[in-house]
């Protein structure tokens, strides 16, 4: 996990969640008085499997780290409260596996700043790209994939059928990131570009990562494309034509932006999926719970 969410925090990903929040984070601030302790918690939090360094660090992040849900206390506080920040313990338990991982006090702030302190996530460009789901989602997942990536094809599966359980409230983007280690990933790439011109993008998309573990040509490529009923001098004329060569390179241009250096990579709403795929559904269903704080709070204003 360490490795992962090192990767996730990049210079430009902390840079642009910094700028982002120092505003709200400086508006927040613990009066000494207000100072909580893990060990107080009890019924509220266990902190059994915390070495006494540990839960000495943990009472640190508890007092310096702000509410999740955008109130002006602490994360402990927060805590206490939890019908007023459901978020609050999701975010405690993400700090403790951290603890126990042997992250320091500052790692696991950099990390809890980019999942949780940011009220709202990077804003990502998505118009013309491939897009499955709702109509006005409560979460938006952005991925960027490369259809010669295994990890990709069964993230891919992993996606579909997350997007298709929430089919009113999520919705989903791809993101072209062809790696150059894989041989024929611009050119499918191309294909997939081309397929969208048509409007069969995700049929497209599921024919290539199906294809996977066999030896794909431009010829076998235009079969799938016949198999699809796309036009195919249309689709031909596409696939290497300006236009598909700059919207790839234009996704891959935001993803080293955005601080993606492999495949795939997943946007929940903004906030890097730090793990890979582990854990996205539970990262979805923060979206969610976070979405129903905010909104609340506007009714009640």
């Amino acid at each position: 996990m360490k490795k992962l969410i090192e990767k996730g925090l990049t210079y430009v990903s902390i840079a642009v969640f910094l700028a982002a929040t120092v505003t709200y984070l400086m508006c927040s601030g613990v009066r000494k008085g207000d100072l909580v302790s893990a060990r107080e918690m009890v019924g509220i939090l266990d902190i059994s499997e915390l070495t006494p360094s540990e839960t000495k660090r943990l009472d640190e992040l508890l007092n310096r780290e702000v509410s999740p849900c955008g109130d002006d206390v602490s994360l402990g506080k927060a805590l206490h409260d939890r019908e007023g920040c459901p978020l609050a313990p999701m975010a405690v338990d993400f700090i403790m596996d951290m603890l126990m991982e042997d992250y320091n006090v500052e790692e696991v702030s950099a990390a809890y700043m980019s999942r949780y302190a940011a009220l709202k996530g990077l804003e990502i460009p998505i118009d013309g790209s491939p897009r499955m789901g709702a109509e006005d989602p409560q979460v938006m997942l952005v991925v960027f994939s490369d259809f010669g990536c295994p990890h990709c094809a069964k993230a891919a599966v992993a996606l579909e059928d997350l997007v298709r359980s929430y089919p009113d409230d999520l919705a989903m983007v791809y993101k072209h990131y062809p790696l150059k280690s894989h041989p024929m990933a611009e050119m499918t790439a191309g294909a997939a570009f081309s397929a969208h011109r048509q409007g069969k993008f995700w049929e497209m998309h599921d024919t290539l990562f199906s294809a996977q573990g066999s030896q794909l040509t431009r010829e076998r490529i235009d079969a799938m494309a016949v198999g699809l009923g796309l036009d195919i001098e249309e689709f031909e004329e596409d696939l290497g034509s300006p236009a598909a060569t700059s919207a790839i390179e234009a996704d891959v241009k935001l993803g080293k932006e955005l601080g993606v250096d492999g495949t795939p990579t997943v946007f929940v709403n903004g906030r890097k999926l730090d793990a890979g795929m582990r854990g996205v559904e539970e990262r979805v269903r923060e979206e969610f719970l976070r979405h129903a704080v905010l909104e609340g709070r506007k009714k009640t204003r």
